[in-house]
């Protein structure tokens, strides 16, 4: 019986999810910072109830509007663990498959390239998600007992959620590359394209929400801002996959530039592209040139493929000879 392509999603991304969850749970990667995690968020809540300190009144209840002055020991805790320290690991994950040649094992299975590698990403980022997750009592303690306001809390869970799946992405499109030098420089090329192109994407959403705040369209500019900053943080998350992917490529024709290599300048002028979108639109396009950016990364690593009103050529198999006949004697007058 034939299946539609929406309900084979789970059957394709099911078992490469499965299959790295069952071996990251075991890791000390994730034991330990789990562990470490719930001791360290006691200890800030701690600080906070003893010395008073907290998210304050005043700021900007917004995801990704970090202010030092408005968030507590406890987020800094969050954001170190969850949005920092166990996306890294991502760095590790790649190497098992180019390094051992598990890979084209995989590749001669219904699994694709971008199957492989969203795999992964969905481990990653869930294991931080876990995390933060096992983190909501102490949200809720915070809220009730100390006064902390929802709105902010809210803003720093979406935070750490966001800045989660951009590290994740990051480190496992530095972990497809051979030599650790290279490593951390495709690393840090990320961040800071993520840094700088993502800040000049959000310009337009951060224009909205400040410029209707004195109006009564204050919630159409604060949704404008989220819907930049879930933009952002998917759009990005797209591009380093797509570079972890064109690193899973087998092979490369004699007329195409190398796709790895084509992503990372991408990359490297993704501020600028992002930058000039902006400033053409007065800020408030911004977003268009993520947007554009990420259509043109996804389409630079790309298997050529004949139209499909083309026909398929003929199979080069060998003509079959008919079996030798067998001799018959000639019979004697």
């Amino acid at each position: 019986m034939a299946t539609s392509e929406h309900t084979d999603l789970p059957e394709r991304f099911g078992p490469m999810t499965v299959k790295e969850l069952r071996q990251s749970l075991r890791r000390t990667s994730f034991v330990y910072p789990f562990v470490c995690i719930h001791i360290f968020a006691t200890l800030a809540i701690y600080a906070e109830f003893q010395l008073g300190i907290g998210a304050g009144a005043g700021g900007l209840a917004a995801v990704f509007a970090w202010d030092p002055d408005h968030v507590g020991p406890f987020w800094w805790v969050a954001m170190a663990v969850c949005g920092l320290l166990m996306p890294m690991a991502g760095f590790f994950l790649m190497p098992q498959e180019t390094e051992e040649g598990n890979h084209e094992l995989l590749l001669l299975t219904t699994l694709s390239r971008w199957q492989i590698v969203f795999g992964k990403f969905i481990m990653l980022w869930g294991l931080s998600a876990l995390t933060f997750t096992s983190l909501l009592p102490y949200i809720i303690i915070r809220y009730f007992i100390g006064g902390i306001e929802w709105f902010h809390e809210l803003a720093s869970a979406g935070s750490v959620i966001g800045a989660a799946a951009l590290v994740s992405a990051g480190a496992i499109a530095a972990s497809g590359f051979g030599s650790l030098a290279s490593r951390l420089g495709v690393f840090v090329l990320y961040v800071f394209s993520a840094l700088a192109g993502g800040g000049a994407g959000m310009i337009g959403g951060g224009m909205a929400l400040n410029m209707s705040k004195t109006s009564g369209y204050a919630w159409l500019g604060n949704i404008f801002y989220h819907f930049s900053a879930l933009s952002v943080v998917v759009c990005y998350s797209i591009i380093g996959m797509l570079v972890a992917r064109s690193r899973l490529r087998l092979a490369t024709m004699n007329f195409e530039l190398k796709p790895s290599a084509v992503l990372l300048i991408i990359l490297g002028l993704a501020p600028f592209i992002i930058g000039m979108a902006a400033a053409f639109t007065c800020g408030f396009g911004s977003l268009a040139g993520v947007l554009l950016l990420t259509y043109l990364a996804w389409n630079s690593d790309l298997t050529p493929k004949a139209p499909k009103w083309l026909p398929p050529p003929p199979p080069n198999v060998p003509p079959t000879t008919p079996p030798p006949q067998p001799e018959t004697a000639e019979r004697s007058p």
